[in-house]
């Protein structure tokens, strides 16, 4: 009767899995065994699975430095029968055992919706979001630093590849994380998944933004902003955890969400303490002109005083002519 051994990591996910058809299978570290295990805690020769008469496989330690066990961790003193699907550790290297008549779980279908999460990582919508995150911050960089402020400009232009290099950190803690656990890595979804939460998270600041600057500040547009973001957050979560971990949906879901409200109570905490709430002064946000100010040439303070002083004048004579008539 062939034995199928898998051999399992610390985690107890399986690393390999072999199938003998021999009556005597030769376990240990030295390259003549029939199982080659390279746990430094293995003796050369640790131990033999033997078959019985009756057809049960038994283990044999073969007198190892560190010993054999089986679940639950009982020493292995003398030729000890297995169970099909029993744990047993050569020293520190776990073992699963299995009759080749052992049942196994039916397939799993596709899931359709990891199926969609992993096309956020095609390398071409990666660059394209890339990109478009990338504009938006060289375009907030023009809105802000002055045309004369050359230093500002190279200053703010050498902390763009620091800020992809920061999204992209998320991702590779992820994908780690994944690999750690024997899940698969899965770092271009997870990038893709990112990138693509932040920029509709711009867009959605921008869409705020406006609505703030149409509805003169009124509150609801501040929490409408807050709990759209909150949304983002717990959404995107919610799609690296489903990605990453191997835990059940509503696990996912449960973990995603308390992260997500923790971190938006800690952004709401973080205001209240450092922002001052009673300043009632004016906002000016450059990102509402119009069309004809970003595409202008831009022009000194100097000559806007001047060219100000030239509109008033011509308006004041317009506005007499009407008088002298």
């Amino acid at each position: 009767m062939a034995v199928i051994i898998e051999v399992l990591n610390k985690q107890h996910k399986v690393i390999e899995r072999h199938r003998f058809g021999q009556a005597r299978i030769a376990l240990g570290r030295a390259f003549n065994n029939d199982l080659v295990l390279y746990d430094k805690h293995v003796s050369p020769h640790h131990a033999e699975l033997v078959l019985s008469e009756e057809g049960r496989w038994q283990l044999v330690d073969l007198a190892s430095l560190n010993g054999s066990f089986v679940e639950p961790a009982v020493p292995v003193a003398q030729a000890t029968e297995l169970q099909s699907g029993q744990l047993c550790w050569l020293g520190e290297q776990a073992l699963r055992i299995y009759d080749e008549h052992h049942p196994v779980p039916p397939a799993l279908p596709y899931n359709s919706l990891e199926q969609r999460l992993q096309q956020f990582g095609h390398p071409a919508l990666i660059v394209l979001l890339a990109l478009f995150l990338l504009a938006q911050e060289l375009f907030s960089v023009w809105l802000n630093v002055p045309e004369h402020g050359q230093s500002r400009w190279s200053r703010n232009l050498l902390n763009l590849p620091l800020l992809m290099l920061g999204l992209a950190l998320w991702p590779a803690l992820l994908a780690i994380w994944a690999k750690i656990n024997q899940h698969e890595a899965r770092f271009l979804p997870q990038l893709g998944l990112t990138f693509a939460v932040v920029v509709v998270a711009e867009c959605w600041q921008a869409l705020m933004t406006v609505l703030n600057f149409s509805l003169d500040g009124a509150t609801a547009v501040v929490w409408l902003r807050d709990i759209g973001q909150t949304a983002l957050v717990i959404l995107l979560l919610t799609a690296n955890f489903y990605l990453a971990l191997q835990i059940s949906a509503l696990k996912k879901i449960a973990v995603a969400t308390s992260l997500g409200l923790l971190l938006s109570l800690q952004g709401v905490a973080v205001s209240l303490l450092f922002e001052n709430q009673n300043n009632l002064q004016p906002q000016f946000d450059n990102s509402l002109m119009p069309l004809t100010f970003y595409l202008n040439k831009p022009v000194s303070s100097a000559e806007f005083t001047k060219d100000s002083a030239e509109l008033f004048r011509q308006t004041d004579e317009v506005r007499q002519e009407p008088a002298e008539q």
